[in-house]
Parts: structure tokens; sequence; C-alpha cells
């Protein structure tokens, strides 16, 4: 495993960003959570609206999102802060590229069949409103035979830079009618193709809604459609209007502690603009 993660290039200048906003959230939370014993998390709770932090981890039979496949076998891990309904959030993944190890990319560099993946996202929460700014990255992307920065905005062709920046707006009505709707646009970086040789922006947008169903015994029935309004990298930038997205989950959490849950969860998925049968079974934790 050290082996693989040198083979990433920690060392490289484009990665120092990621990893130290990474760092600082962890510390973060393990402070928060070391000066909060199981006493006095009445009180934090009580203190939400104005301060709250959560961390997750998970191990993912199949990293599928939106109706796409990303990759095999996956580790991915969350921590967030949140004060006064502002929130910084950041998002790592970690997992193989199609089950499969030592695929190259197309100049001939080694992925170790690791496809790792960092987001990081700032964005404000009222009520049942979220709206949010997302950066993607992608540690095994590479422009002109260099591997991409962080903050390489220059080339967005398909399948170039390892940078993708993405607005979302989500809107859940409420614990009695837990439906929730989200849009979510890309802006900046990878997300374009060729028009008459022409590279075009895309704008790829997805909308989805989303019902949770509480079942009894602490479990949660979910069904969520997906669709892209036009052309978009959800289609391969080749179709317009597309439904992407049709997908069944079941879950069920256990609080093991007052600051403590584990959950499980199992999805099928069918993307109908490719007829594409996908799935993922998952098992994780989480602090708060």
């Amino acid at each position: 495993m050290i082996s693989s993660l040198h083979a990433w290039g920690y060392r490289q200048r484009g990665l120092t960003l990621p990893i130290l906003v990474g760092v600082l959230l962890s510390l973060f939370a393990s402070r928060s959570f070391a000066q909060t014993d199981s006493v006095q998390l009445a009180e934090v709770s009580s203190a939400r609206s104005h301060f709250s932090w959560y961390a997750h981890a998970e191990l993912d039979a199949n990293y599928v999102w939106r109706g796409l496949y990303c990759g095999g076998l996956s580790f991915q891990t969350e921590a967030q802060v949140s004060f006064y309904g502002f929130f910084a959030n950041m998002w790592w993944n970690v997992g193989t590229t199609n089950w499969q190890w030592g695929r190259k990319d197309q100049f001939g560099h080694p992925l170790t069949g690791i496809n790792p993946e960092v987001d990081i996202s700032f964005g404000y929460a009222y009520k049942g409103f979220k709206v949010l700014f997302m950066q993607m990255y992608y540690f095994d992307r590479y422009v002109d035979g260099r591997r991409s920065r962080f903050f390489d905005y220059g080339n967005f062709a398909p399948g170039g830079g390892g940078i993708t920046t993405e607005w979302r707006v989500i809107y859940r009505i409420s614990d009695r009618v837990p439906l929730r709707l989200m849009w979510c646009t890309r802006t900046f970086g990878r997300d374009g193709y060729l028009v008459g040789g022409e590279l075009k922006r895309a704008y790829s947008t997805y909308i989805e809604a989303r019902y949770d169903q509480p079942l009894p015994h602490d479990i949660v029935l979910s069904g969520v459609i997906g669709v892209t309004p036009w052309k978009s990298l959800y289609t391969g930038f080749e179709k317009n209007f597309s439904v992407v997205n049709l997908s069944v989950e079941l879950s069920k959490s256990w609080r093991v502690a007052d600051y403590c849950a584990v959950d499980i969860g199992g999805v099928i998925v069918l993307n109908p603009s490719t007829m594409q049968p996908l799935w993922n079974i998952r098992a994780g934790v989480t602090w708060n």
C-alpha cells in the first residue's frame, strides 16, 4: 500500500493543497471529539444550529455515481464541519479501476489500478435548502504528459485535465415528506467535447429526485430518478435530454454509541441511456 501511495505522486506540488486541507479537517474533527465526552454530547447536539461536525468512512463493492460506473472495490471517507449553516466538506475515494491492476493511461503512466479522487466543497444550509460549490480532483489524470494540477482549469477536453468544479442546489421538503430535489451543473475544468474541431464546454447538468421511505426496524427504502437536460458527460456527450439514473436502495443503521453509528446498504441501478445495470453493496461507520 505504501508503494502504491508513492505511485500516486504525493510528492507532486499539485497535491499539496488537498492533502493539507484533508489533514486540517481531520485534525479539527478529531480535536472536537477528544474534547467532548459522551456526557457533554447532549449539550453539543442542542447547539447544532451553531456548530457541528461529522466524519464517515465506508467500503463499497463498486463506485457507482449518478448512473455511471466509476470503479470497483473502493474505500471512501468524508469529514465536515459546520458553523451557523456554513460548512466545509472533504470527501476521498481510493479504489480499484475496473477491478484491474497495472493499468496505464494514454501516455504510458502507470495508474497501479488505483482510482483516487478528492472532492472539496463549501456551502450554506438553511432548513431544507443547501447550496454548495464543489471542486473535484482526479489524481490519475494527465495533460500533455504531466500530472494535472489541483487548480489547473486550462484543459477541459474529455479525458483531459483532472479538475472539475460543480455548483449544486438541494432542497428537501420535510421529514413528513422526505422528498429531496437536486440540481448540479459543472462550470469549470474538464467538461468539454469537440464540435467541428472546436472544443465546446458542455456545462454538464444532472437533476435528481430522491424519496426516502422509512420502514420498520430503522430500515429506509429509497427511490431515485436522475436526468440530464442536454448533451453532457452523463451520456458521453452524445445525447440531449436523457434519463440516466433509475435506482432503488435499501439501507439500515445502528447507533452503537452516542457519538457513533454503523450502517449497511445495497443499491440496484439502471441507466436507461446506456441500458447498463449496476449495483453496489456498502458498509460504513459515522462519528458525530
